[in-house]
Parts: C-alpha cells; sequence; structure tokens
C-alpha cells in the first residue's frame, strides 16, 4: 500500500499536533507556549488537507496544477520545520539561525533554505542524508512559483512519491517531539486519540 492511501492519518496527525500544541500553556516553557499561541497551526492542518487536491488528480494533474502542487507540498514541508523549532525555542535560542550582522533570526521567520540546512544534525544526520535531499528538492520544486523561467517541477509520478515520503517526514519530525500528550488532564475537541484505526 503506498504511503498516499494514508493520507487521512497524516491529516488526522497535523490536527492532532495543531490542537495539543495549542493547549501547551501550564506545561511547556511560557516562551514556547506563547511563540506557539501566535503560530497559526490550524493553517498547517489546512495545508495538508489540501494536498488531496493533487493527490486525487493522480498521474492527470497539468503542468500549472503540478506547480501548484509543489508549492502546497513545499508549504506544509517549511511550516513542519518552522514548528518543530518554536517547539523547541529555548534551544533554539541557544544556537539560533543568525543573519549576517549575527542577529537572531526567531524560527517561524527564517527562510526555508536557512531552516533546511540548520536541520543537520538534528532532523537528519547531515547534507548527504536522504532527509536532506528531499527537503532540498521540495525547496527547488516549491520555489518554481516564484520563477519566470523555465524550473525543473519533476512529474506527477515525482509528486506523489513526494507525498508518499511527506508521511516518513512528519513521522520523524512528530519522532522528535515531546511527548505533550502525556501532560495533557483533558483533550481538545477534534483530537483523535488512535488515527491510525480511525
Amino acid at each position: 500500500m503506498a504511503k498516499r492511501d494514508c493520507y487521512d492519518v497524516l491529516v488526522i496527525l497535523t490536527n492532532n499536533v495543531a490542537l495539543i500544541w495549542k493547549e501547551a500553556h501550564g506545561i511547556a516553557p511560557d516562551t514556547v507556549a506563547d511563540k506557539l499561541d501566535d503560530a497559526m497551526l490550524e493553517w498547517q492542518s489546512e495545508l495538508t488537507k489540501t494536498l488531496k487536491i493533487w493527490i486525487d488528480k493522480d498521474l492527470t494533474i497539468t503542468t500549472g496544477e503540478l506547480i501548484l502542487a509543489c508549492a502546497n507540498l513545499g508549504a506544509v514541508v517549511e511550516s513542519w520545520l518552522k514548528f518543530f523549532y518554536c517547539v523547541y525555542y529555548e534551544d533554539y535560542c541557544k544556537s539560533p539561525i543568525t543573519n549576517n550582522k549575527g542577529k537572531m533570526i526567531a524560527p517561524e521567520k527564517a527562510s526555508f533554505n536557512n531552516l533546511k540546512d540548520f536541520s543537520s544534525g538534528k532532523l537528519w544526520a547531515d547534507v548527504n542524508s536522504p532527509e536532506y535531499a528531499w527537503v532540498d528538492s521540495v525547496q527547488h520544486k516549491r520555489n518554481s512559483i516564484h520563477s519566470f523561467k523555465y524550473s525543473d517541477i519533476g512529474t506527477p509520478q515525482g509528486f506523489l512519491d513526494d507525498i508518499d515520503y511527506l508521511y516518513d517526514f512528519v513521522d520523524n519530525v512528530l519522532s522528535h517531539l515531546p511527548p505533550l500528550e502525556d501532560f495533557i488532564e483533558v483533550y481538545p475537541a477534534g483530537y483523535v486519540m488512535n488515527p491510525y484505526f480511525n
């Protein structure tokens, strides 16, 4: 079974994360909870749901639709990276991404490129890892929407393969998160306890 067949699970996992981390006050450090209060985590869920438009088009997707699909996927991946460093904001502040003047760039304001490079040694081993190569490819395809010259956006099958890999990417991010769910007394409305059997 292709991982894109687990699309509904990915949507539920993303929604669960948005719901649970909006309840971080009193559990996570105040700096983290405040940062996530301001984050549009529900948009991360909506962008994930929107991927279904492109998945359903399958191999009949047009070039214009493929460009939009790549932009959609890129936004989802970038959003997960920003979310990850907001969750670990206090650690991030100790050794952050900086601008050319040495001033810290807040994780939610960091560029996709900076986040991708910064994640080596944290979410994946290094720039030679398959995870880095995949995120780099997603970033470049996403950026094609801004281009006025030819940019390689891949193929419809390549996009569907990227959707397969998205599940692994999200699973990797989730595996690095602290277990906030263990400290929640009452789960927020809409939270799904076991998305794999829903």
